[in-house]
Formats: C-alpha cells, structure tokens, sequence
C-alpha cells in the first residue's frame, strides 16, 4: 500500500512542477525539467529552469544537451546517472525518437519515471512534437516499450463514474 501512496505522491508531483512551467517563453528559450533538489515531502518532484538552447545546435538535440548536461541553479539536480549520452534523436510524425547510452538502462522504478518524465515535459513543448519514444543503445526498453506523452505523467482530475 505504501508504494501506491508513493506512486500517487509521484505523479501529483510530477502534475504540480509541469503546472508551474512555462513553454517557449520566447524563440528558443524553453522550460527544462529537473529533480526538485528541495528534499522537502511537501515539494514537487520535478522542477523547472528557463534556458536557451544552445547555438548552432537542432531544437531536440539542444534540449537533450541541456538536460544531460545537468541544472544551473542549486536547487535543482539531474535525475540521469552519470555518462548518459544521446546516441540520437529525430521528429517524426509529432513523435520525437531518442536515443540513449547505456548508462540510462541502469535506472529503474520511480527514478526511471522521474527521468522519462523530465525528458518528456522538456521535449513536447517544441513545435511540432506531441510525443517521446525512448530507447537505449538503439533498443526498446523492456516493459516500457511505449511513446510517452505529458498525459502519460499528469493526473487527471476527473473521477471516472
């Protein structure tokens, strides 16, 4: 019982940071999401830092830059474990494919959640991308062999009758 009141604790989280975010404050400043460092039970999970992306660099993959590169600001930290690296990334039909180093597979559970979720809110806020399909090393992730959408880490308000 107490892993689904985490769970639940998890996605409220998740719901009150992507809330908080903005989306393309201007041409190529976008919201990048990170670990609330706070620690704090009442704080979201995810928080949020304004940043351009980097020149010369595609939207997708300056976004995946910043994000692995880790948060500006103390209170923030980077849910990826150390040496994960973009291997590739592309748009194709609204759903933005990346690719991922091995270094990635070793997450699991709620900290897995928490990455595909920062990953996910900083990535559909460009144009033209509704969605995100990760991979490791070029392969599917087993039992998460799916295209991830913000819905996918918000809750919904509504009771179903």
């Amino acid at each position: 019982m107490s892993r689904r009141i985490a769970a639940l604790l998890l996605l409220l989280g998740l719901l009150c940071a992507a809330c908080a975010g903005g989306t393309g404050e201007k041409e190529g400043r976008y919201s990048v999401y990170f670990l609330n460092a706070q620690g704090r039970g009442d704080d979201a999970a995810l928080g949020w830092e304004s940043r351009e992306t980097p020149e010369g660099a595609g939207e997708v993959e300056g976004l995946m830059a910043l994000l692995l590169g880790g948060p500006v600001s103390d209170e923030l930290r980077s849910p990826f474990p150390q040496g994960t690296l973009l291997r590739g990334c592309g748009v194709t039909d609204g759903v933005a494919s990346v690719d991922l180093s091995e270094a990635y597979e070793g997450l699991s559970g709620v900290g897995l959640t928490l990455a595909d979720g920062c990953i996910v809110l900083t990535l559909c806020q460009l144009e033209g991308v509704e969605s995100v399909y990760l991979t490791v090393e070029g392969h599917p992730r087993p039992f998460r062999d799916q295209v991830l959408s913000p819905r996918d880490f918000l809750l919904d308000n509504e009771i179903p009758a």
